[in-house]
């Protein structure tokens, strides 16, 4: 004997007031342009579906994967608010000027802030930085140094840097801690 259709409209408008909470958050628009920077992990707001190792082989090749992500292209970042700050490391022949948003805006864009992140380079390098060296440091997405682009062997197509607020001068340790060529933040 079929189920009379009231008793079917009960049991199925539950679950499908339930599939918007089952889906992951798509808030944020997608990226027009190339993409410069992929974030992972625990964040709210997505705008790309799942990793596919046949779509995705760079992922696959530094074997992350991941369930949603939110991409963004460089209009993207610097729609976030474009800052400025002048490094001086005995590393660098001479100061330079780099621009790009705050980490702490990039990471608010995507509801990740307060949480430890992973950085990864396109060579692998990773470079762990915990939430409370987010709050000490004035950390930079810098995408332009002296007024233009970083580019691939310049640095780019990120690099992330920081300013000290203890008004220390920069040295090579600070230097290290800086991932350049950084196209993945995973945050935990």
């Amino acid at each position: 004997m079929p189920m009379p259709r009231v008793l079917l409209a009960l049991i199925a408008a539950p679950t499908i007031l339930l599939l918007p909470l089952l889906a992951p958050a798509m808030a944020l628009e997608p990226a027009k342009g190339p993409v410069v920077l992929t974030i992972t992990g625990d964040i709210e707001d997505t705008n790309r579906p799942a990793s596919q190792e046949a779509q995705d082989p760079f992922f696959a090749y530094h074997d992350r994967s991941f369930t949603a992500a939110a991409e963004f292209d460089r209009t993207m970042l610097e729609s976030l608010g474009m800052q400025s700050i002048d490094i001086e490391v005995d590393t660098l022949i001479e100061p330079v000027q780099l621009e790009g948003p705050w980490l702490s805006d990039v990471l608010k864009a995507v509801g990740g802030e307060g949480k430890d992140i992973t950085v990864l380079a396109l060579d692998g390098f990773g470079s762990e930085i915990s939430a409370a060296d987010l709050e000490r440091f004035d950390w930079l997405l810098a995408l332009k140094q002296d007024g233009r682009y970083l580019g691939l062997g310049q640095r780019g197509p990120t690099w992330l840097v920081y300013s000290r607020r203890d008004g220390k001068p920069l040295t090579e340790e600070d230097e290290l801690r800086w991932p350049w060529a950084a196209f993945l933040i995973e945050i935990k």
